[in-house]
């Protein structure tokens, strides 16, 4: 450690830590002054505190999806698309610096964007952005807290379910099998038979089915599940190898229109699993069989179908207080 003169200034170059640590030059107008810094550093150096502050985090938000991506979402299924997602709403928000960013500015933005979006897609948005500081924070690579950690989902209303009826079905089923693509009848039969997605059934290839039962390995979940079939509809969709179908879903939309049929806004893909499993309850199906076809992780996502059991809720017309005084006077 030494303290010279050096033209007009006094000049501090010490070592607080020891040979091998870190080295600090600052220079004093006084003697006095670069006295008193050199014994607050060696004060700082043997409490084990930094005789400076941290660097602050200058990243924006951007800098942390690019992080978030090549250490988390390079690995996860739909990676690159939630990339996309969260570039998009940090585009959106002007890309501010990560450490400013607030609860408050979101909730802002939140409420801009609500003008073109609704509730569901803003929470998605929300859940993103929140996944994003949390995974960051689990990885050591952001020391801060979660700026989003106590912003609330949006209440939604739950939407009904659309589903088709016996006679809608043979309607699109016939105007599909006279499309130019008879393969999206096949895929809608197949979605029909087992509850898959449109994707799902779309991918199947010849090694995934037997006359007994179709195998779904290109799942939402990344779970593969079989579901039984029977040898007609094995007969109807087998191949002697590769996949089943061509690229199909554009027809079947086609189908949708031609067939006349107003589905709400976003169920046109889900359609035909919503009629499976509405069709299953009706039919007096198991709640928790149909969990396992459908692949659901939580049975609370199966039991948006519950009402549709005959014996839902069917106590109401016995124990309700009108009938049990009926049943009394008897």
């Amino acid at each position: 450690m030494a303290i010279k003169k050096s033209g007009e200034k006094w000049q501090v170059d010490i070592q607080p830590g020891g040979r091998g640590g870190r080295r600090i030059r600052k220079s004093f107008d006084t003697k006095a002054e670069a006295l008193r810094f050199e014994r607050f550093a060696q004060h700082k150096a043997q409490s084990g505190e930094p005789w400076q502050a941290e660097k602050k985090d200058s990243r924006r938000l951007s800098d942390l999806v690019e992080a978030w991506h090549q250490l988390h979402g390079v690995g996860l299924k739909d990676g690159e698309s939630r990339r996309r997602k969260l570039n998009a709403i940090t585009e959106r928000m002007g890309n501010p610096q990560a450490s400013m960013f607030t609860a408050a500015e979101f909730v802002s933005y939140r409420a801009k964007r609500l003008d073109e979006v609704g509730e569901n897609t803003a929470n998605h948005e929300l859940a993103y952005m929140r996944a994003l500081f949390n995974e960051l924070r689990r990885l050591g690579h952001w020391k801060g807290e979660n700026p989003l950690a106590l912003v609330r989902k949006l209440k939604t209303d739950e939407q009904e379910l659309s589903f088709l009826t016996l006679e809608q079905i043979d309607t699109l089923l016939a105007t599909l099998d006279a499309s130019r693509n008879p393969d999206a009848g096949k895929v809608a039969r197949v979605c029909l038979a087992t509850g898959a997605r449109w994707s799902e059934a779309e991918s199947l290839r010849a090694e995934h089915i037997t006359p007994q039962r179709v195998t779904f390995g290109e799942t939402k979940n990344g779970r593969v599940r079989s579901v039984p079939i029977t040898k007609e509809l094995y007969e109807t969709i087998r191949r002697p190898g590769g996949r089943l179908f061509t690229s199909c879903y554009s027809t079947f939309r086609g189908g949708v229109k031609r067939a006349g049929f107003e589905l709400p806004a976003g169920q046109l893909s889900h359609v035909l699993r919503h009629t499976f499993a509405s069709h299953f309850m009706q039919a007096g199906g198991n709640i928790l069989t149909l969990q396992r076809i459908l692949g659901h992780q939580s049975l609370q996502m199966t039991m948006r179908y519950a009402h549709l059991a005959p014996d839902h809720l069917e106590e109401a017309k016995r124990l309700n207080p009108l009938a049990l005084r009926a049943a009394h006077k008897s």
